[in-house]
């Protein structure tokens, strides 16, 4: 495997790996599959394709190691990964309806991807979020074809506190540890009852048949000691990643896609060329098999774009041979989005903010290393309400005239189309920190179906520059209706009786410098466009893209079948969250590991759906 990191585990020179592009094609190194991208899916396309020790498999990561990496490990302290090595630190185009600001899109870049600096937050969504992927003709992804495989990749760990949390829904033996956290803190139950009183009810459990509408408690992505459970962790342990016919390079960048094509046939993928920078010698492998793209919303697109793979008008504009005319490569680009962090004080005592203080702060880890308890070990997120802006019950009204009247766009009369999620302190907006000295909660509204999509396009034809994202945020006029009917909603939350003596509001404020407005501001007395405003200025992506390499029924209509295998080209799969025909209506960490446990049993049977 070579020694070229501390572990042993993983190889990072292309030699140890991979022939000098220079070589002869007879001469370079094979595997069987070949797996583009360490993130959530590959490292469960790893693990289970290298089950069969016949099958050789190669997984190449351009990220470091997930060992050693401290904010990958405590759970409350993954905002502090990002902007640093482990992220790939993705800003989008400047955003026409979000102040033509450029908006912060972090992705892992590490082994576990974005399982290893995500919040932890484990969703199935809504089962007729797969009811609808059929209907958009992604025959054989209904829920109960991919409810065995939520089964299969979860291992329950019971938390006592939370008996309504019932084992019996999960599974018992997979390699994903799930469950509620150790640690809530004590202002997430008195959030749920003020939601049961401004009409949501409460539910024990937000990954039932019964759907996801109500007010609940997060179920964690955490081992039950504390600490987080990223898929490397899961699915990579040493007794895996020793396998003889598992090799995993890290720090290697695949450059591009290798096709050999012959006269009246489809291309096919029969390789790929990696390096360790853009001026350092290139390497290639082949693929006796498959190549399997697990480069993400983003880096799935512009991999498949530098090789070829894409629109023809696109690729010829940087000189790109065609390989493969998909119009769909790239589009169709969808993200939650969230109409910015409203905060509020809060006396002390119920939130997480004395942990900014010094000594409380070191305590605190402190207590997470020795024990894996305490604050540290809680999710950043403790839970949330999933609801319908078109539900009568709920307090969307004001004083300024009729509510606007929403599309909907949910998948079904059980899903929701909006997401109220709160924090245990101040979050600020990654670019904008909470004054020092303060207690509160941050609350979040955020569409989770949202009508607008955007697109991935390359900025030039090198595998080391980021490529253009565009979310094309708030396009369409429905998407700021649901965020800002969801805003009102926060602010009545804030003034419930429930949270009376807890939140400490002004009676009204209007000082839109301030920290903590729009949370100070009367639901009744600020206007719709004040809220339009604020929502332009401060809107952020919740880090959910999906769809840019849909399942479609025809080349025309998507880039992968349902098997997965991209449209006009063998020997090529894709397999992450780009493969989403229409956006989740919750957190898809889930969804991803359970698509590549489906994927992987597909490509073991080489059989099609």
């Amino acid at each position: 495997m070579g020694l070229s990191h501390s572990s042993g585990l993983y190889v990072s020179d292309p030699a140890t790996f991979a022939t000098p592009a220079n070589a002869p094609e007879e001469d370079w190194r094979q595997y069987d599959y070949v797996v583009v991208g360490g993130g959530t899916a590959g490292c469960v396309l790893a693990s289970r394709l290298s089950e069969d020790l016949n099958a050789t498999v190669l997984l190449i990561e351009a990220g470091t190691s997930h060992e050693h990496e401290i904010y990958t490990r405590i759970p409350l302290a993954w905002p502090r990964a990002i902007k640093t090595h482990l992220d790939w630190a993705y800003e989008s185009t400047p955003q026409v309806r979000g102040a033509e600001r450029n908006l912060v899109i972090p992705r892992g870049k590490v082994l576990g991807g974005s399982s290893a600096l995500n919040a932890l937050i484990y969703q199935r969504c809504s089962p007729e979020d797969f009811e609808e992927w059929v209907k958009l003709g992604a025959l054989g992804w209904g829920y109960e074809d991919i409810k065995p495989y939520f089964e299969k990749l979860e291992q329950f760990v019971p938390n006592a506190k939370f008996p309504g949390v019932k084992a019996e829904s999960y599974g018992s033996r997979g390699p994903l540890k799930v469950g509620i956290a150790q640690e809530v803190p004590p202002i997430h139950r008195a959030i749920i009852e003020a939601c049961e009183e401004l009409g949501v009810k409460a539910v024990d459990d937000l990954n039932t048949p019964e759907g996801i509408l109500g007010a609940s408690t997060f179920t964690s992505i955490t081992d039950g000691k504390g600490s987080r459970n990223s898929v490397a962790v899961a699915y990579l342990p040493p007794s895996v990643a020793r396998r003889p016919n598992l090799t995993i390079a890290i720090r290697t960048t695949t450059e591009k896609l290798l096709f050999a094509s012959q006269p009246g046939a489809d291309p096919r993928a029969m390789g790929v060329e990696v390096s360790v920078s853009a001026a350092a010698p290139k390497f290639r492998v082949r693929a006796n098999k498959e190549v399997i793209m697990c480069g993400g919303t983003i880096g799935t697109p512009q991999l498949l774009l530098l090789s070829g793979v894409g629109p023809k008008e696109e690729l010829a504009k940087l000189g790109i041979e065609v390989v493969k005319d998909l119009p769909q490569v790239g589009k169709n680009y969808r993200d939650h989005i969230a109409a910015g962090p409203l905060a509020a004080r809060v006396k002390p005592g119920w939130s997480f903010d004395y942990l900014n203080n010094p000594v409380s702060g070191v305590l605190a880890l402190g207590r997470w290393l020795l024990f894996g308890t305490g604050p540290m070990a809680a999710l950043a997120a403790s839970g949330a309400a999933f609801i319908r802006t078109d539900d009568p019950s709920l307090p969307f009204d004001t004083k300024h005239g009729k509510r606007v009247e929403i599309k909907d766009n949910t998948s079904g009369p059980r899903s929701p189309d909006l997401e109220i999620v709160w924090f245990p302190l101040l979050t600020g907006n990654l670019s904008v920190p909470a004054p020092s000295g303060t207690h509160g909660i941050t609350l979040g509204a955020m569409a989770l179906r949202p009508e607008s999509s955007g697109e991935v396009t390359l900025r030039t034809t090198s595998a080391y520059d980021h490529p253009l994202i565009d979310p094309n945020v708030f396009a369409s006029d429905n998407d700021w209706e649901v965020v800002a009917r969801g805003m009102r909603f926060i602010l009545k939350l804030a003034r419930s009786e429930r949270l009376k003596g807890i939140v400490d509001l002004q009676p009204h404020s209007t000082d839109q410098t301030d920290f903590f407005w729009p949370g100070d501001a009367d639901p009744d007395q600020i206007t719709d466009e004040e809220i339009k405003a604020y929502i332009r200025n401060n809107c952020l992506p919740i880090f959910h893209p999906v769809g840019t390499a849909k399942i479609g029924p025809t080349a025309e209509t998507g880039v992968v079948d349902p098997s997965l295998k991209v449209h006009g080209v063998q020997g090529l799969r894709v397999v992450d969250a780009s493969v989403f025909p229409a956006q989740v209506s919750g957190h898809p960490a889930a969804v991803v590991v359970a698509v590549a446990e489906k994927a992987a049993d597909v490509i073991k049977a080489s059989t099609f759906l």
